[in-house]
C-alpha cells in the first residue's frame, strides 16, 4: 500500500537558508548562535541543524536531551540555555557541552567534577536565570578561581526587545557596562551575547560577539515591521476528508461560530486540535 499521510508539514530548506542570512547581513562579522530547542521549533532538529552547519557557529538547546540528540549530527560547540539539573551535570561535563550557569554553587560543583566551559549568565531584567547585575563581577571573580572552569561566554537575555525599546537600550547600555568591568579585570577571549530574534531585528548595531538566532531563523518575526524580510520555513498542510451539502441555517463547529447564509457546500479538513490546531 502506498503511505499517504492525513496531515504534514512541509520544511522549505531554502527559506531557513535565506532567513539564516538575513541574520547574517544584520550581525556583520559576529558569530550566530543557531537556537534548535524544541525540536527546533518543531522543524525537526536533525534537518534544520544539518541545514544551518555552515551558517551557525554554534547551536543553543533548552536541555541535555537536545545536546546529545543534536551531538550525533553536528560537530559545533552546543550551547545548553536552560539550568541543568544535577543529575545532568556529569554527563554535560563529560560530553563537552556549554551550561549555562546562574551562580556560584552551580559553577563550584561542575568544577568538582572536571573541566567544564561555562556561559556564565547575568540578570539584567528577565527574572528567570542568571546572577543578579549587582552582584555579577563578584560572583565571577569567585568562578574564574576555579581551576576546573573556563568562562566561554557572559550573557544576559532581554524581556521586551519587541516591546519596550527604551528599556531595552538601557538593559543593553547595563550589560555593556558589567561586561566591559569584567573584561577589565579578567581579560580573556570569552564572548557577550544578548539579542535573541527580536533584538537582531531591532537592535543589530549592538551585536556584542555572538547572537541568539531562534524564531526569526524559521520565519517569524517578534516584531511586525520586519516580517517581510523573512520566508516561512513550514507550511501545513491536510486532505480534504469529507464534502457534504448543508442547507441554510445550518450551524457548523463547536460554539456554533458559522451559520450557512443559503445552501454550501463544506469540507471538513482532516486536522483538528489534537494536531496542533487552535480549538473550534
Amino acid at each position: 500500500m502506498k503511505e499517504t499521510y492525513r496531515c504534514w508539514a512541509e520544511i522549505d530548506r531554502s527559506a531557513l537558508r535565506h532567513n539564516a542570512n538575513v541574520v547574517r547581513d544584520r550581525i556583520g562579522s559576529a558569530e550566530m548562535l543557531a537556537v534548535v530547542k524544541a525540536n527546533a521549533y518543531g522543524h525537526g532538529l536533525v534537518g534544520v541543524a544539518q541545514t544551518l552547519a555552515n551558517d551557525a557557529q554554534l547551536f543553543g538547546v533548552a536541555n541535555l536531551d537536545e545536546a546529545l540528540a543534536l551531538r550525533e549530527v553536528v560537530p559545533h560547540p552546543i550551547v545548553i540555555l536552560g539550568p541543568p539539573t544535577p543529575e545532568e551535570r556529569p554527563l554535560i561535563a563529560e560530553r563537552g557541552f556549554i551550561p549555562t550557569i546562574s551562580s556560584y554553587g552551580e559553577a563550584e560543583a561542575f568544577n568538582r567534577l572536571g573541566p567544564t566551559v561555562i556561559n556564565f549568565k547575568i540578570d539584567t531584567g528577565m527574572g528567570r536565570m542568571g546572577v543578579v547585575e549587582n552582584e555579577a563581577l563578584d560572583v565571577f571573580k569567585r568562578i574564574a578561581a576555579l581551576p576546573n572552569i573556563e568562562v566561554h561566554s557572559i550573557s544576559t537575555h532581554m524581556p521586551v526587545s519587541n516591546e519596550d525599546a527604551e528599556y531595552t537600550r538601557d538593559q543593553l547600555v547595563r550589560f555593556r557596562r558589567i561586561v566591559e568591568q569584567i573584561r577589565a579585570e579578567f581579560p580573556a577571549s570569552y564572548k557577550a551575547h544578548v539579542l535573541q530574534s527580536a533584538g537582531i531585528l531591532a537592535f543589530h548595531p549592538q551585536t556584542f560577539d555572538l547572537v541568539r538566532a531562534g524564531i526569526v531563523l524559521y520565519g517569524i518575526s517578534p516584531i511586525s515591521e520586519f516580517q517581510k524580510l523573512l520566508k516561512p520555513v513550514m507550511t501545513w498542510k491536510t486532505r480534504i476528508s469529507l464534502i457534504r451539502d448543508i442547507p441554510k441555517g445550518r450551524s457548523i463547529s463547536y460554539g456554533r461560530t458559522f451559520t450557512t447564509p443559503r445552501k454550501m457546500r463544506i469540507a471538513t479538513l482532516s486536522a483538528g486540535y489534537a494536531d496542533g490546531y487552535p480549538w473550534h
